[in-house]
């Protein structure tokens, strides 16, 4: 577990960094936002954020052989592990919206850690040490869920608006949804493409945490053991999967 000293300190260097980037006469121009080979997006913000926690987490590679896995600097995976995503919601960044979070992981195995997401925008944060009480279920007649703008936009999820007991938004990054499941603002988080680890390490830690399950077409996956997974992916409560898989799974 990471001590409240260094979080905060993460905390505070985060917002300096995003502070001195975003500024929203030249947004382009001050993100210095590149493209990848694989055509995705990367900005200043990212790689800043990624060298940040690199150093201040140093002493765990060298001490206690951690690997470092970020989506930025992919050093070695293994166990245990240190995983981040930066800014995972950078294209919403870069547009100006704050749908985004930095989302770390300090995984001891492939199913047990510590876990930390912090939006510098909005000031939602959720980590493994975040007091938690078992939330009241209101939703009996109609699971509310979130889905990814880009499953939407490619007409993934045309076949749900039929669905009268399911009621659906889009919302950028994963790892917010997965973060906002695990505080309860939602009964679900559907992904119907593929994730990287650095994706979602942190964000299902927090929804394990607090007693909801991550399945695959179906079946429960319980450790997150390889750099990337298959899409078809639902976070629930074991109540309603079989609900949830009928309905999304086409």
């Amino acid at each position: 577990m990471i001590s409240e000293e260094i979080l905060n300190k993460l905390r505070a260097e985060v917002l300096e960094i995003v502070k001195k980037r975003v500024k929203s006469s030249s947004l382009q121009e001050s993100l210095g936002i590149t493209k990848k080979s694989d055509f995705s997006i990367v900005t200043l913000v990212d790689q800043e954020i990624s060298d940040l926690v690199h150093l201040t987490l140093k002493h765990l590679v060298k001490d206690e052989g951690y690997h470092f896995f970020s989506e930025e600097e992919q050093v070695s995976f293994g166990f245990p592990s240190i995983i981040l995503d930066p800014i995972d919601g950078t294209r919403e960044l870069a547009q100006g919206l704050g749908e985004c979070v930095v989302s770390l992981a300090l995984m001891t195995t492939s199913s047990s850690g510590f876990a930390w997401l912090f939006n510098p925008f909005t000031g939602f944060e959720l980590s493994s040490c975040s007091k938690w009480v078992e939330p009241v279920i209101f939703n009996n007649d109609k699971l509310f869920g979130y889905v990814s703008k880009g499953d939407l936009k490619k007409g993934l999820l045309s076949h749900i608006n039929d669905i009268e007991n399911l009621q659906i938004v889009a919302k950028g990054s994963i790892a917010f949804k997965l973060g906002l499941l695990a505080s309860g603002a939602c009964d679900f988080v559907y992904s119907k493409t593929p994730k990287n680890i650095w994706d979602i390490a942190a964000g299902t830690l927090l929804c394990w945490e607090r007693g909801y399950k991550l399945y695959q077409l179906g079946k429960e996956v319980d450790c997150l053991d390889d750099v990337r997974i298959d899409g078809e992916l639902i976070w629930c409560r074991e109540e309603n999967i079989n609900t949830l898989k009928n309905s999304l799974v086409k």
